[in-house]
């Protein structure tokens, strides 16, 4: 942003911002593949980035690179009838001169903008919510809510993508405070989902950030980050084909039946160049929940081999560049695709595909030095101007406003919360609907769960009043003094 407070940007990296910005929305909202609406949202976004690409300067390396990629996956799209293959690869491939930050900038705006939406209008029409009761081994009988996702997991891992987005927005001044504060929301989502693994993958991730924010990480610790990747590849693939017996048991109950089911795909007529037809080889029983397999029985093993080569490739840069916060949501991510296939499929949440792009692009960049570069449409590339004067002015405002007033619009708020919580649990009654499959400690989680929820909305309610009171009172103040200037 430069002296006349203007945003400065190209054209080409605004239309990859948009097509980031829409296809963020409508999985932020709980849209699926095969919706109508969906299908609209992903039109609009492909074009965007067609656009993009077509008015974007490419050497002849990088257009026969792209193209490739381009081609390759519109040809396992058409066998395995699965589209995640053909976003994953334009994410990637067309982030050329598009800025990291500036994805992430914006991804953390809309994300949180489309699940909050989705939450709220759920927590408002709370009974319409879908809803499965399950029983968990620590637990019990609990009631896992949708929450308008497709799945209690999806809402977990949807709020893991909003942490990335947060810490990688804030990475330079994270502090024990965000960590905080993204617990208490980790905490506060799981009394909805009851994922497990989700709420753990969201623990480990900020802990980690945190911990690689203020500690000197060692070469140790750098090498055991580099197996993180391979880590994964070994139990999902390689040990599922190569243990037999007791070994093969132990290892199936150690990870929860999944190495079993990861035989059950891992066969000769399986392993493709092409991939496979999906809905022919899964039942609503028999499902592929983790990434890797999910990537190698479905898109076949050239593509599986490019996602190994492309995070192997990436995890070495960023160690050399020390790139310790980036690190930590890669290992974080590369772990979770163990349990669940969200990486490489039509849920648009593996942000680290931005990562591989980028890096595609500058290892492309370094051997080509030089060559030229043309586009397909000359000259279309401009520089766009926004203006930036009034969010800077209200973002100035609320600066100040939070400095001079944080400590009084804290403390009413947490009494205020407090307060209606308490009064929430004397006076919480159970729905019928609860009274009827009312088992094991069911009932008490529903109370715990209304508890949380009122106080943390509370809290965020009067916080925002309490902004939104003193940021009227400022501007009404710096009113009246330009007025009095004005006179003398």
């Amino acid at each position: 942003m430069n002296k006349e407070k203007y945003l400065t940007i190209r054209l080409s990296e605004l239309l990859y911002l948009l097509f980031w910005g829409i296809m963020l929305f409508a999985k932020g909202i709980g849209m699926y593949d095969g919706q109508p609406l969906y299908k609209v949202f992903l039109v609009l976004a492909f074009l965007c980035i067609g656009v993009k690409m077509c008015i974007t300067e490419y050497s002849y390396r990088e257009w026969a690179v792209i193209l490739f990629l381009l081609t390759w996956s519109a040809v396992v799209y058409r066998v395995s009838g699965e589209k995640g293959v053909l976003i994953c690869m334009v994410t990637a491939a067309a982030m050329k001169n598009v800025s990291v930050k500036r994805c992430f900038q914006t991804g953390a705006v809309v994300w949180a903008a489309a699940m909050s939406l989705r939450f709220l209008t759920s927590l408002v029409f709370i009974g319409n919510v879908e809803t499965a009761v399950q029983t968990k081994n620590i637990f019990g009988a609990v009631l896992r809510y949708f929450m308008g996702y497709p799945h209690p997991n999806v809402l977990h891992i949807s709020y893991l993508a909003l942490a990335a987005f947060a810490i990688y927005c804030v990475k330079d001044t994270y502090c024990w405070k965000h960590l905080v504060l993204l617990m208490w929301g980790n905490i506060f989502l799981f009394f909805y989902s009851y994922s497990f693994t989700g709420a753990l993958i969201v623990m480990v991730y900020i802990c980690l950030s945190y911990y690689v924010k203020k500690k000197r990480i060692s070469k140790i610790e750098y090498f055991l980050v580099k197996l993180v990747f391979p880590g994964c590849i070994l139990v999902s693939v390689i040990i599922p084909m190569a243990l037999h017996g007791k070994a093969f048991e132990l290892a199936d109950k150690i990870f929860n039946n999944r190495i079993k089911l990861a035989r059950h795909f891992l066969t000769l007529d399986n392993m493709s160049l092409l991939g496979n037809n999906l809905a022919a080889i899964t039942t609503e029983v028999i499902t592929m929940d983790n990434a890797y397999l999910f990537a190698l029985v479905t898109y076949g093993i050239p593509v599986f081999l490019l996602i190994c080569v492309g995070y192997m490739a990436v995890v070495s840069v960023y160690v050399k560049q020390k790139k310790n916060i980036e690190l930590a949501m890669i290992c974080c991510f590369l772990a979770a695709g163990f349990t669940e296939p969200f990486l490489f499929n039509t849920s648009f949440k593996n942000l680290t595909l931005l990562f591989v792009g980028e890096q595609v692009f500058a290892s492309l960049n370094k051997q080509g030095a030089g060559q030229r570069e043309f586009a397909l449409l000359k000259n279309w590339d401009k520089t766009v101007r926004i203006s930036m004067e009034k969010p800077q002015e209200i973002s100035e405002n609320l600066h100040c406003v939070w400095l001079a007033r944080r400590k009084v619009i804290l403390g009413v708020g947490t009494a205020a919360a407090l307060i209606i919580s308490i009064c929430t649990g004397i006076f919480y009654q159970a729905e019928p609907e609860l009274m009827v499959i009312q088992k094991e400690n069911l009932l008490v989680y529903e109370w715990v769960r209304s508890v949380i929820t009122v106080f943390s909305l509370s809290f965020i309610g009067f916080i925002i009043l309490g902004m939104a009171a003193y940021f009227i009172i400022l501007k009404k103040g710096k009113t009246d003094a330009e007025k009095l200037r004005q006179r003398r």
